[in-house]
């Protein structure tokens, strides 16, 4: 079975890894174009490109698909049986989805019709999910409508940030594909139709949950608005892990790890506390530093605790070190 793969992040590529390891015969990638990447912003080729040439597998890279008429059909020439398709980054067109004999297949990072679209990862941890998961689907001409063959949840834990439940949220997809694609070529023969019934494929109509769009995230979506609650707050730094910051003295502040106070009791004394509850402080003001637990910033209702973070030229480093080097003081405020 020929397979064609479409991915360009490390998410994509730690899927391909897996195809390729297994003994599927993957005769073309698909992928972005090398861009500028890292802080030399040099030209780098995608993760998925990396694993390609590795292999010695041939590689396309395209801006737009749908209008790069010479690479599809150099793509459509290759008479590919299957096209595997995960974190691409465009939308394919339908003269590529329907040419592979087999179907055109997506590996979606959500338990759909939830969080459709380029971000589900980031968004199901900002907005407090409590679960999330992967989908087989078939590919249509929506944006992630198709009906779905497989899919597999896993919790989302408070400790998730974003690179943990990525990295987990790929073996999965990894795994899912694999069986996935074993039973995809049973169907070897039948139309489309008569396929996706074998498959036992359920329209995303008839699935629970409420459809919903993770759209790319912009910049402005890592700035920290202490306005927000302590809860809120948290959830965005672990979602968009590692690029969530905040502002000081004019200077950017990356916040890496950060907690929710459960017990009060256990950091401050009962003036502190009651200080609190009366709302006596600022939101984005520090309340308190300490050598051995961190950070106290003050946020709509109650403070969060800044664990580790970074100041804009300086390197990755635990919260004391970092109001060293921000001169931070009690009173002070972020997001100024």
């Amino acid at each position: 079975m020929k397979i064609i793969f479409w991915g360009t992040p490390k998410y994509a590529a730690d899927n391909l890894l897996t195809l390729i390891s297994s003994g599927h015969e993957v005769t073309a990638v698909v992928t972005q174009p090398d861009r500028k990447r890292g802080r030399g912003k040099n030209m780098s080729p995608s993760p998925v490109k990396k694993v390609a040439e590795e292999y010695d597998i041939p590689v396309f890279t395209t801006k737009s698909i749908r209008n790069d008429q010479i690479t599809k059909d150099k793509i459509i020439n290759l008479n590919a049986d299957v096209y595997v398709v995960v974190a691409f980054g465009q939308i394919l067109p339908i003269e590529i989805l329907k040419r592979p004999k087999l179907g055109c297949w997506n590996s979606h990072a959500s338990l759909l019709p939830e969080w459709r679209g380029a971000a589900p990862i980031q968004w199901s941890i900002i907005n407090d999910d409590s679960k999330t998961g992967v989908c087989i689907m078939a590919m249509e001409s929506g944006l992630d409508t198709g009906p779905v063959i497989a899919k597999e949840s896993t919790e989302i834990d408070d400790k998730d940030n974003l690179e943990i439940l990525t990295n987990r949220l790929s073996k999965m997809s990894s795994e899912l594909i694999i069986k996935s694609l074993s039973k995809i070529k049973l169907t070897t023969g039948l139309n489309e139709i008569d396929r996706l019934k074998k498959l036992n494929a359920i329209e995303q109509s008839k699935l629970t949950g409420i459809p919903s769009y993770a759209r790319q995230i912009v910049k402005e979506d890592y700035l920290i608005d202490w306005n927000h609650t302590s809860r809120k707050i948290f959830k965005k730094i672990q979602g968009l892990f590692p690029n969530a910051y905040t502002i000081f003295n004019g200077k950017r502040i990356k916040i890496f790890k950060a907690c929710i106070i459960i017990n009060y009791e256990d950091y401050m004394d009962s003036e502190l506390i009651e200080k609190i509850s009366k709302k006596k402080y600022k939101t984005g003001e520090i309340i308190m530093i300490k050598k051995e637990s961190g950070i106290f910033i003050m946020s709509n209702d109650y403070p969060l605790i800044i664990k580790e973070g970074q100041l804009e030229g300086k390197n990755k480093t635990d919260s004391y070190t970092l109001s060293i080097q921000c001169n931070l003081k009690i009173k002070n405020c972020f997001g100024i």
